[in-house]
């Protein structure tokens, strides 16, 4: 599902629908909290928090999604988490004081580039044909034995099963590298 997407869902009320989507992105945000002087229930309080600016800021029209949803939440529960501390604190907090490792900024791209490569592998999976779809999807979501995919898709032989989803696998990673190189 594409961020417009999920934010056209948030403006239609549609919450079940992304719900499973917007927590993909709380284990950062939970790491942040953790590494910065918090627990996990303020890591879900904050996350919570920033769902609802979100959901509320998608209610507008107007409203432009210029970074990644994943960049956007993290963004948003930063200064949220920020403002927290400093009101626990009941002194002002700088910038400078609220450090982010370096290891929490890059969690933040590996993950963005995992949604990325994941969002290529959907679309290169895709480009195959429906025999193959099928096959993949009998192998490797529903656990079946090669044999038991050969008598479901009509091979003459698990050999022959496992020859075609090695074709499939490799015009799948074809598809996939062309996909990268554009």
């Amino acid at each position: 599902m594409k961020d417009e997407d999920v934010i056209e869902l948030i403006r239609n009320k549609q919450f079940k629908k992304v719900s499973e989507k917007l927590y993909v992105y709380f284990p950062v945000v939970k790491k942040l909290v953790l590494k910065n002087n918090g627990a996990k229930e303020d890591a879900e309080d904050i996350y919570q928090e920033a769902l609802l600016v979100l959901i509320n800021k998608a209610s507008n029209p107007n409203f432009i999604l210029t970074s990644s949803l994943n960049t956007y939440l993290y963004s948003v529960s930063r200064y949220l988490w920020s403002d927290e501390l400093k009101r626990r604190n009941k002194k002002p907090v700088s910038i400078e004081e609220f450090k982010i490792d370096a290891l929490d900024d890059e969690d933040m791209l590996n993950t963005i580039k995992e949604e990325q490569n994941s969002k290529l592998a959907e679309k290169a999976f895709a480009m195959i044909g429906e025999k193959c779809k099928e096959l993949l999807q009998l192998f490797y979501f529903q656990k079946l034995s090669m044999k038991e995919i050969a008598e479901k898709l009509q091979f003459s032989t698990e050999k022959v099963a496992k020859n075609q989803k090695y074709r499939c696998l490799e015009k799948t990673k074809e598809n996939l590298k062309n996909l990268k190189n554009i």
